[in-house]
């Protein structure tokens, strides 16, 4: 008997470990404020070691200064609770506005400013969401898109009030890429031209599930199902609900899909399944050598290239310069 208590008891303690390990796992996936973890776990995480670093910062530093030095307004929403965003305004519009969405834990200014310089002297107003659970917007956790593609919906129809005469595109990086391909099945085709995805997962599951393979070695079960579980409780959604790739199989819009080669965050050939996935007329543009998020600064001109075609090709009033 006192041996049958010991197991029960030793069981029990590990279901309770084990479920405070995934609590851990589950605030560095969702929440802003994360819980410290040693760096010896933390640089194992594929893609947080990133190539050209001390180049990247220097130009993002630049990059910053100059935004600060922009007209960009601050407009806000209410939806339950408040949502910001940041308007970058050109001195002479060229006929196109660009909804831009972040990825996780940045921010409009953080993703978008080295691309500022280039959507400010083209002409190109910028509407950039802050994303719920990001920052400076309201809300706890970050949705992986499921949030995310509801309150740029609501910027969208902001964007078509005030700017009635624009050619609208999406544009995202990463969750920002998400959000916006989780966009493309929404009745948007009689305002929004096109979208540009720049380097999205097929879904957080999928994401998820390579990280622990690619970083930790581990399977999906049991951490990535109590992850979720704990997710759909407190954050009220499902991982497998934050999925583009299923929203992306009914798009109504053309769609650009760009991926830097070096991505190990979230891998290069995510990019091939939603690109096949696509019914819609769409493009590629794999950036080489790009890590995440770092195709705009591998290949500037490439990317800058890309979207201009693209966004000539879908729209009518694009006034190229």
């Amino acid at each position: 008997m006192r041996i049958a208590f010991i197991l029960i008891a030793a069981a029990a303690a590990a279901v309770l470990l084990l479920f405070a390990v995934c609590a851990v796992v589950l605030n560095q996936l969702i929440c802003l404020k994360t819980v410290r973890i040693p760096d010896f776990l933390f640089s194992l995480i594929a893609g947080n070691e990133q190539p050209q670093q001390s180049e990247y910062e220097i130009a993002a530093q630049k990059a910053h200064e100059y935004f600060k030095t922009l007209p960009v307004e601050e407009p806000e929403l209410n939806a339950e609770g408040i949502l910001r965003a940041k308007l970058l305004l050109p001195e002479k519009s060229n006929g196109v506005l660009l909804i831009a969405c972040h990825g996780a834990r940045s921010s409009a200014e953080g993703e978008f400013a080295l691309e500022a310089e280039y959507f400010y002297k083209n002409g190109f107003t910028v509407l950039m969401p802050e994303h719920r659970g990001c920052g400076i917007s309201c809300g706890s956790y970050m949705g992986y898109g499921t949030h995310e593609s509801i309150d740029t919906y609501r910027w969208l129809r902001y964007a078509e009030r005030r700017f009635p005469d624009m050619d609208i595109f999406l544009l995202g990086v990463s969750m920002g890429a998400a959000t916006v391909l989780m966009m493309s099945d929404m009745p948007i085709e009689n305002r929004v031209r096109g979208i540009v995805s720049d380097c999205a997962y097929t879904s957080a599951w999928n994401e998820f599930e390579y990280q622990l393979r690619v970083s930790f070695h581990l399977g999906a079960f049991p951490v990535l199902h109590i992850c979720n579980l704990l997710c759909r409780r407190f954050a009220h959604y499902s991982f497998r609900a934050a999925s583009p790739i299923a929203h992306l199989r009914r798009a109504r819009v053309p769609v650009l899909f760009i991926h830097g080669t070096a991505d190990d965050f979230v891998p290069y050939y995510m990019q091939k399944e939603l690109y096949d996935s696509c019914p819609q007329p769409k493009e590629l543009l794999s950036v080489e050598g790009a890590a995440h998020a770092r195709s705009y600064f591998t290949a500037p001109r490439q990317y800058e290239s890309a979207l201009n075609s693209f966004i000539s090709k879908y729209s009518s009033k694009f006034q190229r310069r």
